[in-house]
């Protein structure tokens, strides 16, 4: 097996300290080998034979997207009291999510990252504002979104604050002149939460999208897919070891040969363009109506008139299905939830609905090994294996094929 480059310039300088990367340190092989073990062990119940993880195509600066935090610094020893802290832009230490690091660089995050940094840091410096303190509500900036489209070099920067007016030129200016970016926004978050989400969005700069493509591999032709993408749309992380997971996807809905697919937790459609040509209809199914939105209109841009976005939960969608009586005999199901699986409902739905073939493409593992025992009742499980989305990192993305028990 051939593998990317493995070697950087050095390491990161935060590695150890920060918790974005676990093992860096490791030759490539070495952690594609270790990630092999772990799958092997976790799923040793279930499975007796090897679990392959493709490499990802890319090792360095892979990640589409990044979120640094603005926090008051920490201290090995408490400030006294009415002590104004310095403000911190960058990631959480290991370990320690209460403790902010300032980034210098970040080696899977964006090429040009720390350019943009440091100006962020010399603006916000200049104009006096302060990492927002959840423990005195006091304070202004929250998080710095920066998303990269690897395959059209487009790139987006959302400054997300509190509420409340401030002069945006000097900022626009100093992004614009370190990261060259198509679009700049500004997002106020009214909740404390520590997440990259804004409940209100103002476009400073330039487009109100980016662009970015996908070129899905196939034995007979590659399809090429268009995206729009927004300040909150859900992609891959790593564009690149997407394509390689979506062409899994796609090859295994022409194995099954199914007459409808249904696209459960379907994001702004990845799977389903992907698929769509193999099949007359497909269902996607996803509970955020931004990202089902998006979905339609990249379904207009790709000229795919056969996908159908529904909005709503999963598990609420498999009761309508169970209710309506509709069949499974034609179709396959490919489902791709997020971190926490499939919600217990939709499980359990999906086991009494029994489409003949289903695709379970997961994030998380150990919750894939803890739903299996109900899959099992009733499905065979056919193959299993892994695609390496996150380097660096003990994550892994997981393939499981399912065919109905006769």
């Amino acid at each position: 097996m051939s593998y990317p480059e493995t070697a950087p310039v050095s390491l990161c300088p935060h590695f150890g300290e920060c918790g974005g990367c676990q093992t860096q340190q490791l030759p490539y092989p070495e952690q594609l080998a270790q990630k092999e073990s772990l799958l092997r062990s976790l799923f040793a119940p279930f499975w007796e034979h090897p679990i392959p993880v493709a490499p990802s195509p890319v090792l360095w600066h892979y990640r589409n997207k990044v979120d640094p935090s603005f926090a008051p610094k920490q201290y090995p020893e408490a400030p006294p009291k009415g002590f104004e802290r310095e403000t911190v832009l960058g990631y959480k230490r290991k370990g320690r999510w209460f403790w902010p690091i300032e980034i210098e660089t970040c080696l899977i995050g964006p090429e040009g990252l720390p350019k943009l940094l440091d100006a962020v840091r010399a603006w916000h410096r200049a104009a006096g504002l302060r990492a927002f303190d959840s423990r005195t509500g006091e304070g202004f900036l929250q998080c710095l979104l920066v998303r990269d489209a690897k395959r059209t070099g487009e790139r987006m920067v959302m400054l997300i604050t509190r509420a409340g007016a401030f002069d945006a030129a000097p900022f626009v200016q100093a992004v614009l002149e370190s990261f060259a970016p198509q679009s700049i926004y500004r997002g106020i978050r009214h909740g404390t939460s520590d997440v990259a989400f804004a409940d209100e969005v103002e476009l400073l700069y330039g487009t109100p999208e980016i662009a970015e493509r996908l070129i899905i591999p196939d034995d007979e032709r590659p399809q090429e897919l268009q995206f729009r993408i927004s300040p909150f749309s859900f992609f891959q992380t790593n564009t690149l070891a997407t394509e390689q997971l979506y062409g899994r996807a796609r090859a295994w809905v022409k194995s099954c040969r199914p007459r409808v697919l249904y696209d459960l937790y379907g994001g702004m459609g990845g799977i389903a363009f992907s698929c769509a040509g193999l099949v007359d209809h497909v269902w996607s199914v996803e509970n955020v109506a931004s990202a089902s939105e998006d979905g339609r209109h990249n379904a207009e841009l790709n000229g795919i008139g056969n996908v159908t976005f529904e909005t709503e939960k999963v598990e609420a969608y498999l009761k309508r299905m169970l209710a309506e009586g509709r069949g499974t005999e034609e179709a396959a199901v490919i489902v791709d939830p997020p971190r926490a699986g499939m919600h217990p409902k939709a499980l359990k739905r999906l086991i009494e609905w029994g489409p003949p073939h289903v695709l379970y493409i997961s994030c998380n593992p150990k919750i894939l090994a803890q739903e299996l025992p109900a899959l099992l009742e009733r499905y065979t499980l056919q193959s299993l294996s892994a695609v390496d989305l996150f380097p660096h990192t003990k994550h892994v993305e997981v393939v499981a094929e399912f065919a109905m028990t006769q």
